[in-house]
């Protein structure tokens, strides 16, 4: 069986040139990609997006993730993996949303420089490198704000297939 994840390559991992780096750690984990964007994130995508963290957060994190990544260039990544298991191996080799938190041998363990201390010293969101669907459901919500309705029409039945 073969299951999905999703994966969104932040502007502070492009910036650094990390991308390449974090696909390889993916597929050497035994991921595969299944189909790669590109695309430039406008207002409306990003509240969409963080809508559950801005609820939590209040309006303070909304500006924040504006300035972050509003006209900012991310890549959202399919990724798929043999098993019932992608979205939480995918989590765990992400490594925990705050880099200093994250365990050696994850992701933003591993080449996340930032912190939420920093973060929330400089008022800002953390530089924390990917983000990775938690769910299926989360998973299939992002997938429609990420990617074309062609490419949605051909993932949503792999994912969530009819019974």
């Amino acid at each position: 069986m073969k299951t999905y994840a999703l994966i969104i390559m932040k502007p502070d991992a492009l910036a650094a040139d990390l991308v390449e780096p974090i696909i390889r750690r993916f597929i050497e984990d035994g991921f595969r990609i299944e189909m790669m964007g590109f695309k430039r994130a406008d207002e409306k995508l990003i509240l969409t997006h963080y809508a559950h963290v801005v609820e939590k957060l209040g309006e303070s994190f909304k500006k924040m993730a504006i300035a972050a990544f509003v006209d900012q260039m991310m890549v959202p990544i399919i990724l798929s993996q043999n098993g019932e298991n992608a979205i939480a191996n995918s989590r765990e080799l992400t490594g925990a949303t705050d880099p200093v938190k994250a365990a050696p041998g994850t992701i933003r363990g591993d080449l996340g420089t930032d912190s939420f201390a920093n973060a929330d010293r400089e008022e800002r969101c953390c530089y924390n490198l990917i983000h990775c669907s938690d769910s299926t459901e989360s998973l299939l919500t992002e997938l429609k704000l990420w990617f074309e309705p062609e490419t949605c029409e051909l993932f949503v039945p792999l994912i969530s297939p009819v019974v």
